[in-house]
């Protein structure tokens, strides 16, 4: 499982890196469609030369520049370029299958190439023998795409584009909720939704003009759901007002990851999900609805810019159902009295155990100070060389799966709160998991994230909360923050 994520985060990675290609994409296919806003034919043509040409070819890059790593990085994003462009020639209609192969498969080629030249040849030379060897593997590369690769990717695309073509032609892709649903929550919404529905959705467009697919992940009905079912239950006045923020958040945000430490802490909120998920893709698939470039993040705002003329509506029912569904099962769950609540009110308990906000825990023994222990802090695990240094702190990190959702949100939370406090030379950061830099002092994270973290990141300090963009769960870690770096408050010198 741990090897799959790691393949899905790559893909991932290619993906989120150029997800503003894919936006514009399909902007220009919304607007100057002959079926869209304001129809012009040279805009159109516009959009479609960036989606088959320009969009591989810069995916394809940006595997072999990250395969790579630092040295030689821009060499393999170039040899992976030359590689698909031979595929491309062959057939443009293989171009994101083609640079999700050729990317990764150059960049791997280059890295051994790259370290056998490094230790064998002169180094007065080197660079000519890496040019040498760049043209020369670019042009076997392009010869293997061109009549190898390219035959045997259209049957296995083929396959999976009829297999998709056959659940939405007989309307089965509610199907894919059962699968989708539950991925999101455990972390995997960003392989299921850029690695398998993004590169099938956008195969999907070049033939109907649209795709369903791009909405399954994307819609924020189910989540917002089961927020507002756990805010019309609540009754504390504070609790509310995060749940307000929450729900702000996934809507007009499309940061799904705002609802899961509540699924977390009751996992039979999931079961509404679901069914909102099933509901709002039975209500798209029957109103033909469908956008027509990718949605990310998944925000309503995003939903608006992609959906045509004719989709427009169909999409915003499919949100307004999937969103009922999952508000009404999630008010049965949390009224449910086989919760084991010994409340006599078992929605506000289940409420309160999802938005309770937990004390956040340490993976690091230095400094269990009586005050530590005061502040609620469980010490637990092994220490940093540079924490037993008694270093100040410079550098945070906030993570998460992809490095660009809930990670930015809370580092950004975490920001305003040391710029109150006056604290000016501690940068805090958002990164994915497996790009932290070695330069990270803590790693905050996700409670439930927390298992999924690389194990080279173990001999870190780590510090866990259950909600990434709720402040006074930082606050414990501020202070921690005061005392390394000479007293509380503590004001630093400006840089």
């Amino acid at each position: 499982m741990k090897k799959l994520r790691r393949i899905g985060n790559f893909y991932t990675r290619i993906i989120m890196n150029n997800v503003g290609i894919f936006i514009f994409v399909g902007l220009l296919s919304v607007l100057f469609h002959e079926r869209g806003w304001f129809p012009n034919e040279n805009m159109y043509a516009l959009s479609q030369f960036v989606y088959r040409w320009m969009l591989p070819t810069l995916m394809a890059f940006e595997g072999g520049r990250l395969i790579c790593g630092k040295e030689g990085n821009v060499s393999g994003g170039i040899l992976a370029v030359l590689a698909v462009g031979g595929m491309l020639m062959k057939d443009t209609d293989a171009g994101i299958f083609a640079a999700m192969i050729a990317g990764p498969a150059a960049g791997i080629l280059w890295k051994l190439v790259d370290k056998k030249i490094r230790q064998s040849v002169n180094p007065g030379i080197q660079m000519l023998v890496k040019n040498l060897c760049l043209g020369i593997l670019g042009a076997l590369l392009a010869a293997l795409g061109m009549w190898a690769i390219v035959p045997v990717l259209n049957v296995l695309a083929g396959g999976l584009y009829r297999g998709v073509d056959f659940l939405v032609q007989q309307k089965m892709t509610w199907l894919l909720s059962f699968l989708i649903e539950p991925a999101k929550v455990f972390f995997l919404n960003n392989v299921t939704n850029y690695v398998i529905l993004v590169p099938l959705g956008i195969q999907q467009v070049q033939e109907t003009g649209s795709s369903i697919l791009f909405l399954l992940e994307a819609n924020p009905g189910p989540g917002l759901g089961v927020l507002l079912a756990l805010y019309w239950k609540l009754k504390e006045e504070r609790k509310k007002q995060e749940l307000a923020a929450a729900i702000v958040t996934e809507v007009a945000g499309g940061i799904h990851e705002v609802y899961f430490p509540y699924v977390w802490s009751n996992f039979r909120l999931l079961l509404p999900l679901i069914l909102g998920g099933v509901s709002g893709t039975v209500c798209f698939s029957l109103l033909g609805a469908g956008v027509q470039g990718v949605v990310s993040p998944g925000s309503i705002v995003t939903l608006f810019l992609m959906s045509g003329r004719a989709s427009l509506v169909p999409v915003l029912a499919g949100i307004f159902v999937s969103a009922v569904v999952s508000f009404y099962g999630g008010l049965l769950v949390l009224r449910s009295r086989k919760m084991g609540s010994a409340s006599d009110d078992e929605g506000e308990k289940s409420g309160e155990e999802g938005e309770k906000a937990k004390e956040p825990t340490w993976n690091f023994e230095c400094d269990n100070t009586e005050q530590d222990k005061e502040n609620g802090r469980n010490l637990v695990g092994g220490a940093s060389n540079l924490a037993d240094s008694g270093a100040e702190y410079k550098k945070i990190a906030v993570v998460c799966n992809g490095g660009m959702g809930s990670s930015a949100m809370g580092a950004a939370v975490f920001r305003r709160l040391l710029r109150q406090e006056q604290i000016t030379d501690v940068t805090v950061e958002a990164y994915a998991a497996d790009l932290v830099p070695d330069t990270a002092q803590i790693i905050v994270c996700q409670k439930d994230y927390r298992p999924l973290l690389p194990k080279e990141l173990d001999s870190r300090e780590i510090y866990t909360v259950e909600n990434l963009m709720q402040t006074e769960l930082y606050r414990p870690l501020l202070e921690k923050i005061q005392r390394r770096n000479g007293g509380s408050p503590w004001k630093s010198e400006q840089e």
